[in-house]
């Protein structure tokens, strides 16, 4: 084990502990949910490239669709402005500019999951012409805490990538991009959550790099604004 490797073990080391800190020092599922929630967002925004940004909120698609409310989201921060920023810090942010969608759970309810999943990439795919490429699509990762097995057939999805990881049973299902097949990994699940978020992550960056561009025709059509070369045009 090199030292990169020692280190992200460590890391998932105190992340495990502080989340089982965060059960055993509260019963109300809503109370834990939302300190994990808080917990990951700290570390993801530490660790994930400075391009990228880490706030709960909203997508919306430019037909003014609005996704339900959503744990975590990872955006494009660098070049996409904020639609919205609501008194809690949650944000409501372009669906193009959304790279992954993390969710936490008390408990895996398979009904609840399928029909916010379905929401969630029914706002998003709807995207502007400039960012159609699927391999842009947001991934989609649920993190939950007590052991299920979940009905992956609901959620094969080639388009983009979605995982599911369960923390008591340190257990996770993931299919990444271009497969909807299932991998099932029976050990070291935040390790494998943090490794699936940031390669994904990584990956969309260099399909994305110089895309500001195309951030700037994109934000006109949602705000109703006419780019410059429009009106020089």
């Amino acid at each position: 084990m090199n030292f990169w490797e020692q280190h992200f073990s460590r890391l998932q080391s105190s992340l495990a502990a502080q989340i089982e800190r965060i059960r055993a020092g509260s019963k109300h599922s809503t109370i834990k949910g939302a300190s994990i929630e808080v917990v990951l967002r700290r570390v993801l925004g530490e660790y994930l490239p400075g391009h990228f940004s880490v706030r709960p909120g909203q997508l919306a698609n430019s037909g003014g669709e609005l996704s339900p409310q959503l744990d975590i989201m990872v955006y494009d921060g660098n070049a996409f402005p904020r639609l919205a920023v609501n008194e809690d810090s949650s944000v409501i942010v372009c669906c193009e500019s959304v790279v992954a969608v993390v969710e936490c759970k008390t408990y895996w309810d398979q009904e609840e999951v399928e029909k916010h999943y379905t929401a969630t990439v029914n706002v998003e795919c709807k995207r502007c012409e400039e960012f159609q490429d699927k391999e842009l699509r947001a991934a989609y990762f649920l993190l939950f805490h007590e052991s299920a097995t979940p009905a992956l057939s609901h959620f094969a999805d080639a388009d983009r990538c979605v995982g599911f990881y369960c923390l008591l049973g340190d257990r996770s299902w993931s299919s990444p991009f271009e497969q909807a097949d299932f991998k099932d990994t029976e050990e070291n699940v935040l390790q494998t959550f943090f490794q699936d978020l940031l390669m994904h992550c990584m990956r969309i960056g260099q399909v994305e790099i110089g895309t500001f561009e195309n951030a700037y025709n994109v934000i006109s059509k949602y705000v109703g604004w006419k780019a410059q070369s429009e009106e020089e045009a």
